[in-house]
């Protein structure tokens, strides 16, 4: 109940620290991106936006699920805010935080029963802009291309998605060895954190990384099992926050691992649970406590 009751003004005050990111001397940036604050400790605002969303959403849903069901309109706020967090994150720029937040927002309105229609014609529009996007920065079509064909560039555009591939390879089956990587050793960049299933499957070799992916599978199942609880027992918020959760670390996991793969354009998209970086973990953390806190209201129902 405090989540839902309050959802709306931390979603204001998170998209307030969206627009501080972006002004100068407050900001700070990295590799070019200006995605965090400093507070004693590097904030990554972005984060904290996707669960702040979920929340939202899932409390906008309980209030004005019939507008969703039966009228356009009840679809304007959720979209106008999904703009205005969607505008201040590409403007940092974070594409792959865009993407997952766009993803969350029309999986879990379709959840609440948005018509089909009105996801064909999103989908086909997102998909225009995401585009649009992409052709208009250098930097963003350099990826796709470098994508297709990593290895017509292997010491350039192709260099991240080339390394991930050897480190891939080199583990075979069972791996190298915990802790014996050679490409982790200053050959593949962002090793601790966008790459860090590339490591594990160098070192733990393809029954490590199964077992990792397992590991999504089953969270995600079980996601769906206290879904299905919760819509049994009428409890809207909870099936609402927890499917939201579910789609966010999937995606953010099948997304993560395809870019280690070279399936999917090279994205700064963590490993949830897995990467280093604090405001990922601390915020990953945080939505499991809100997770477990609510399997044990709906236990109790």
């Amino acid at each position: 109940a405090v989540w839902r009751d309050n959802a709306p003004m931390i979603l204001f005050v998170v998209i307030g620290l969206l627009g501080l990111v972006l002004l100068p001397g407050v900001g700070k940036a990295v590799n070019g991106s200006y995605r965090w604050l400093y507070i004693g400790v590097n904030l990554q605002v972005s984060e904290m936006a996707k669960l702040s969303w979920i929340l939202y959403l899932a409390g906008y849903v309980y209030r004005k699920q019939y507008l969703i069901v039966s009228q356009m309109s009840g679809l304007f706020v959720p979209f106008l805010l999904l703009a205005l967090m969607g505008g201040l994150v590409l403007l940092e720029p974070d594409f792959g935080s865009l993407f997952l937040l766009v993803v969350i927002g029309l999986s879990m309105l379709f959840f609440a029963g948005m018509p089909w229609r009105y996801v064909f014609i999103l989908i086909f529009m997102g998909a225009i802009g995401l585009l649009a996007l992409a052709f208009a920065a250098p930097y963003r079509l350099a990826r796709l291309t470098s994508f297709f064909d990593p290895w017509s560039n292997p010491f350039g555009d192709g260099y991240q998605l080339t390394q991930s591939l050897m480190a891939i390879g080199r583990g075979g089956l069972t791996g190298v060895g915990m802790g014996y990587g050679l490409q982790k050793q200053l050959y593949l960049p962002e090793a601790h954190t966008d790459f860090i299933f590339a490591v594990i499957a160098e070192e733990l070799g393809y029954l490590g990384a199964a077992i990792v992916s397992l590991m999504f599978v089953f969270l995600a199942i079980r996601c769906i099992f206290w879904v299905y609880k919760s819509v049994r027992k009428n409890l809207c918020f909870e099936a609402m926050t927890i499917y939201g959760m579910m789609i966010w670390w999937s995606m953010s996991a099948i997304l993560s691992m395809c870019v280690n793969l070279g399936l999917v354009p090279t994205k700064g998209i963590a490993l949830p649970f897995i990467s280093y970086g604090g405001s990922n973990l601390l915020v990953n953390a945080c939505a499991i406590g809100i997770l477990l806190r609510m399997t044990k209201g709906i236990r109790q129902e």
